[in-house]
């Protein structure tokens, strides 16, 4: 029987936002009916162009957002029957800037230990410092940092001190909003690589959330793509990457560019913008920007369906 770390079920966000003059508010479908399922010990990648409500699944997750109806699961249990202490000892994020996630005028120790403090998990000064020398040397910090503040780190530094914040309750699920896309190439390799190490090290479950599909397939062990707030195809990343169903994920993987210049830039197909998510179109809601739409999509909404081991949101996955 598999064991989740954290689990989702048809969760949806709606904010009330103007539509302008003379035309009232209208709701914004943020998350439209997502359901995620995190095996113990596994790492699910969530993908797709930016507002699709990545972000906002994560905000949900934390409880920086109210969700306006679905459940959240952590370890099997509810998180509306948990305080906010307890969740805060699950799971814990990495946020994309670690320099504005770092209080600028604390020391690196003193940001490491704040979550023990918070939580009056630490047996007096003594303890939080052996505990925060122990974390620092499991993400590669040299203890003569500790007393060194943010603004006096390299970028690739101050990201190892969230991670080191996040890890010192040893909490079961880390939640990495792109943990790396404000890092140079060759440090966002060594960032990856440490949380890869710290998975097997601390037996952790990641939700890593990112645009970068490079990224997304060097760490995760499971995909999820997410379009205009819904899951449209699910499944292993091995088989996600390399047989993709949904056209979709098969214009993201296209998207990637190619280190050859004489290649230019990918043709995508994915013709006309992202729509506006005020007013989203009828059917599937990406039959507009789809090459290979037909009649029904635009009238009716696909239903999930299992296709070669994947979850698939599509009427016609077979002619991809």
């Amino acid at each position: 029987m598999i064991e989740y770390a954290l689990q989702t079920e048809n969760i949806k966000k709606e904010y009330i936002v103007s539509g302008g003059i003379f035309r009232g508010n209208k709701p914004l479908k943020a998350v439209n009916g997502v359901s995620l399922s995190i095996p113990k010990g596994s790492i699910l990648g969530l993908v797709g162009e930016s507002g699709c409500g990545k972000t906002t699944i994560a905000k949900l997750i934390l409880g920086l957002e109210k969700k306006t109806s679905g459940k959240l699961y952590i370890g099997g249990k509810e998180i509306s029957a948990m305080s906010n202490k307890q969740v805060a000892r699950i799971i814990q994020p990495v946020f994309q800037d670690p320099y504005s996630s770092l209080n600028p005028r604390k020391s690196i120790a003193k940001i490491i230990s704040l979550p023990l403090r918070a939580q009056g998990l630490a047996n007096g000064a003594a303890d939080i410092e052996k505990k925060v020398d122990d974390i620092m040397e499991i993400v590669g910090l040299a203890p003569r940092l500790k007393h060194n503040y943010p603004n006096q780190l390299s970028g690739g530094q101050r990201q190892r001190v969230a991670v080191a914040r996040a890890l010192i309750m040893r909490p079961e699920v880390v939640l990495c909003d792109e943990p790396t896309s404000a890092l140079d190439v060759s440090v966002q390799a060594q960032i990856l690589n440490m949380l890869l190490d710290l998975r097997a090290e601390l037996n952790l479950t990641y939700l890593f959330i990112s645009h970068d599909l490079a990224v997304v397939e060097h760490i995760a062990t499971h995909v999820a793509v997410m379009y205009l707030g819904r899951i449209v195809e699910e499944g292993q990343a091995e088989d996600l990457f390399s047989n993709p169903s949904h056209p979709y994920t098969q214009a993201l993987l296209a998207s990637v560019l190619t280190p050859d210049p004489e290649l230019g830039l990918p043709e995508i197909q994915l013709g006309i913008e992202y729509p506006n998510p005020i007013d989203p179109p009828s059917g599937c809601s990406f039959h507009p920007r789809c090459a290979k739409c037909q009649e029904k999509c635009s009238v009716l909404a696909p239903e999930p369906i299992v296709k070669d081991g994947k979850l698939v949101e599509c009427h016609y996955p077979d002619n991809f």
